[in-house]
């Protein structure tokens, strides 16, 4: 293989590279991730709803302005819940995934925030 098709292949392998990752930062300026998982060990109250425990896949949709996070549990009964949340810069990339709760007046566990690791913005969703 002569060295002009060596760099030529090299050179092309970079420009691709670089718009990957120009488009990927364009598709999600915030820096989160597309779709994440999410496993409630209990139930739990998410945008008023009252959730089984169990495994969840989290995807994001934007309603103009306004971002929304939807929730659906993977195999069980197939709950989906839609909450509406900010997204909260946060200073470097989030070295771990975490959620916030509280409780209810029904002593019930209400999910309030989550950051995903990798991430570059918390989620705090309205109650």
């Amino acid at each position: 293989m002569s060295k002009l098709m060596v760099v030529t292949l090299v050179a092309a392998l970079m420009v691709t590279v670089c718009l990957s990752v120009i488009v990927a930062a364009k598709d999600n300026p915030m820096g989160i991730a597309e779709k994440q998982t999410l496993v409630l060990y209990d139930p739990t109250v998410i945008a008023g709803t009252l959730v089984p425990a169990g495994t969840y896949a989290v995807t994001h949709e934007m309603q103009g302005p306004t971002h929304i996070m939807i929730f659906k549990q993977q195999g069980g009964q197939r709950v989906e819940v839609k909450a509406t949340c900010t997204l909260v810069p946060l200073n470097a990339k989030a070295k771990q995934s975490e959620q916030r709760f509280t409780e209810n007046a029904k002593n019930q566990k209400v999910l309030i925030e989550m950051t995903f690791k990798g991430d570059t913005a918390k989620h705090v969703l309205e109650q």
